[in-house]
């Protein structure tokens, strides 16, 4: 009997190949033109023989061409490794089972799968005999480490990977595992091990450079690394994408030295750089902070206090525009007729011939680099006599004192017109205006009744304690609502919880009804009281608080045989915890324009949701006002919180940036502790004289600058929420690893000191 390979189509017949047209015993079917009606599920039989020994195959049609995504397939795909494939709408790439990571570069331990890793196959011994099918385009395969129709055979020696596709082709020694690819020995790495551990090293930068406005900036840069670093391979970046090549550089037999020329600075110039050198062996950078500083001058001329005989007393004036801080300020002066620009005295005295000097203030800043001289500006002595020699020798000796007694006076003042606004029984609105503390007075509004979706008691069934503090606890419970049932969590209070604990507890169920729904805040389910006591329902997070689950994910700790074997330090990827970053940013901006103010921003009061979705939790503390000033004591936040919140107990939602900072630096981290070793009254001390915490080592410049805007000191000069998101969301759709998780030499994670962070 002539057998013959027939193709059917969603039940059509499609194509037919002879046998004597088989080659190897393969049949290919070849489809021109390729379009989305094609795709679907095509069956392969022999024709005149039994149809149980036939087959049946999917095909997947992609929407874009390969290596592009987007809505109009313009964008360029990042390379997925280890069989991944690129997602053609979101850009991600798609793992296959036993791989994770932004690029599916990291393997899982064996018999484990899943997006961190932490699915396993149970009874089936490492996956055999298993098959997953993920989403489109990648389809269906053998987990990594074996092969056949049924899953059922090991990888042969040199092959790994899903249905062992892929070579190992291991160098330098490194030995092929048929579950994660090439295994390096130490001093080697990358994906065939041909990659030497000697990455580039910058050794020489200036970390704070100070330099004046026009003047001339040459900046060096050193670093060496094999290959030694050439000429290209050294540069200077900026964080709004300015890139800065060298003017020329200077190698020796173990290092290279960069120089790089600014002629001119400009204002736009100042901030945060890195200098970054990339090699066949790698890449380092290292930041540094250009500042370009305002040369003082005067903006008044000096008084004349008295006229003698034979001198003038003059009082300089020290209003100025530029930079300080001032160290000396010197009066010249010169007849009016003579026009000798150059021709300055700075000897008090007058001749009797001339009835007018000309005369002026010159201000000198304290610096860390001598600054050009620059010529001073006329002005005529103002004012008339009076005073005497005391005041004079205030204002020269006793400048920086006075300045300082100024402020601390009109701090007293402003404390004293904030006790007697309280006494009058109206509300206190502070705002921050161009660095300006102004106050003004309202009376307080006549409050709303409160009305929340009510739930019956009888409809709540409560199941276990998931979260527990000093005054309140959290109940995961079923409920029913509107005839559907649905998990939540239950929030109440303790017996004993004070007066204040209850008020904080009915403003957060306040807070929940007058927000409405967002996707990145735990929202309002219903509340129910009962005997006089009030019960919250909201969202259930399956995942718990994001703190936890960050510190969970410390693999070294948890699993240091894993971790060391797959070089990586955390089960999250760098892309799920930019997008805990993005998802707090996303429901903080809802917040803010809602005028809602948190106060208590920080990883324990957020929570993961499902997808790993984060969500802002725990409004106890939030205020629905554009500025709120704290007039009771109570329990405060104070790794968390701003300088103005300390030191006046001022919150705007700037302050909640601050905050935002911090958690930030929390993800990073995995959880640290912020300012750990530190004590509350140390910061108190040195947050305002500009103390901040360090980049945690595995943390992007870009990332870590965002932190340092959200803690500058003038809380107008803090980025709003709208700007931290869409910056978050840009980072993540450049698909970079701004948190590296990779195990580096050294490795030590952030420290957690839970004492501290409960002050």
């Amino acid at each position: 009997m002539t057998l013959m390979l027939s193709l059917v189509f969603v039940g059509n017949y499609y194509y037919m190949t002879h046998w004597n047209d088989m080659i190897n015993k393969t049949a290919e079917l070849t489809v021109e033109n390729v379009k989305l009606d094609n795709q679907g599920i095509y069956s392969a039989s022999y024709v005149g023989d039994s149809p149980l020994k036939g087959a049946w195959m999917r095909l997947i049609v992609r929407g874009c061409p390969s290596q592009k995504w987007g809505p109009n397939c313009i964008r360029d795909c990042q390379e997925c490794l280890n069989g991944g494939v690129c997602h053609e709408v979101n850009g991600d790439c798609i793992c296959p089972p036993g791989f994770m990571g932004t690029r599916c570069e990291t393997a899982c331990r064996e018999g484990m799968f899943g997006q961190n890793c932490q699915e396993t196959c149970g009874s089936k011994l490492n996956c055999r005999g298993l098959r997953f099918c993920l989403p489109d385009p990648y389809g269906c395969s053998c987990a990594s480490g074996w092969f056949g129709s049924h899953c059922e055979n090991a990888c042969h020696n040199g092959m790994y990977g899903p249905d062992c596709r892929f070579s190992c082709r291991c160098q330098n020694g490194g030995i092929c595992s048929r579950f994660s690819g090439c295994q390096c020995p130490r001093g080697w790495r990358g994906q065939h091990c041909e990659r030497s551990d000697w990455a580039p090293q910058i050794l020489d930068l200036d970390r704070d450079l100070e330099l004046n406005l026009n003047s001339k900036a040459v900046i060096l840069c050193s670093a060496t690394g094999n290959p030694l670093p050439s000429h290209n391979s050294i540069e200077l970046r900026k964080l709004d994408s300015t890139v800065l090549k060298a003017s020329r550089t200077v190698m020796d037999s173990n290092r290279s030295t960069a120089e790089f020329d600014i002629p001119n600075l400009s204002a736009e110039q100042e901030g945060l750089w890195e200098c970054r050198v990339s090699t066949d062996g790698g890449q380092d950078s290292r930041e540094f902070t250009l500042t370009v500083k305002v040369p003082p001058m005067p903006i008044t001329a000096p008084k004349l206090l008295e006229k003698r005989s034979k001198q003038l007393l003059v009082m300089p004036v020290y209003n100025y525009v530029g930079d300080g801080p001032i160290i000396s300020i010197r009066v010249l002066y010169k007849p009016v007729e003579n026009k000798n620009e150059d021709l300055w005295s700075s000897i008090i005295g007058i001749r009797k011939k001339h009835n007018h000097v000309a005369m002026q203030s010159v201000f000198i800043r304290k610096k860390k680099k001598a600054a050009p001289t620059f010529a001073p500006t006329t002005l005529d002595v103002i004012g008339q006599p009076n005073g005497d020699s005391y005041q004079l020798l205030i204002a020269i000796v006793g400048s920086v004192t006075v300045t300082c007694v100024t402020i601390l006076l009109a701090l007293e003042i402003i404390l004293l017109t904030i006790h007697c606004l309280y006494l009058q029984g109206e509300e206190t609105i502070l705002q921050f205006n161009s660095g300006t503390l102004t106050l003004t007075r309202r009376p307080k509004p006549t409050p709303e009744p409160l009305t929340y979706p009510i739930l019956e008691w009888e409809n709540i069934k409560f199941e276990d304690v998931i979260g527990e503090g000093n005054f309140g606890q959290v109940i995961k419970a079923m409920i029913k609502k509107d005839g559907n049932k649905m998990s939540a969590a239950i929030k109440m209070l303790k017996e004993f919880a004070s007066e204040n604990d209850h008020r904080d507890f009915a403003g957060e169920l306040e807070v929940l009804c007058k927000l409405g729904q967002h996707p990145n805040i735990i929202n309002l389910i219903g509340a129910c009281e009962n005997r006089g006591y009030l019960y919250i329902a909201i969202e259930y997070a399956p995942y718990g608080n994001l703190l936890d689950f960050l510190r969970k994910s410390r693999v070294l700790e948890t699993d240091p045989a894993f971790a060391k074997e797959h070089g990586t330090a955390s089960t999250l990827t760098s892309q799920q915890l930019l997008q805990f970053a993005v998802d707090v940013a996303n429901g903080m901006h809802y917040l803010s324009d809602k005028q809602f103010i948190h106060r208590d921003l920080a990883a324990r009061n957020v929570l993961v949701g499902d997808n790993l979705v984060a969500k802002i939790a725990d409004f106890g503390l939030s205020r629905g006002e554009e500025v709120y000033v704290k007039k009771t004591m109570g329990r405060l936040p104070v790794r968390w919180m701003a300088i103005e919140s300390l030191n006046y107990s001022v919150y705007t939602t700037k302050s909640d940036v601050w905050s935002f900072g911090v958690l930030l630096w929390e993800i990073v981290s995995l959880g640290g502790t912020p300012y750990c070793g530190m004590t509350c009254a140390e910061l108190y001390e040195k947050l305002p004289q500009g103390y901040r915490m360090e980049k945690p080592k595995n943390c992007d410049d870009e990332v870590y600058e965002l932190m340092r805007q959200c803690w500058r000191d003038r809380p107008y000069e803090r980025p709003p929420f709208s700007q931290i998101s869409l910056q978050l969301n840009r980072m993540q759709e450049a698909r970079k690893a701004y948190v590296n998780m990779a195990l580096f030499e050294n490795f030590t994670y952030a420290g957690i000191d839970a004492t501290a962070e409960e002050a």
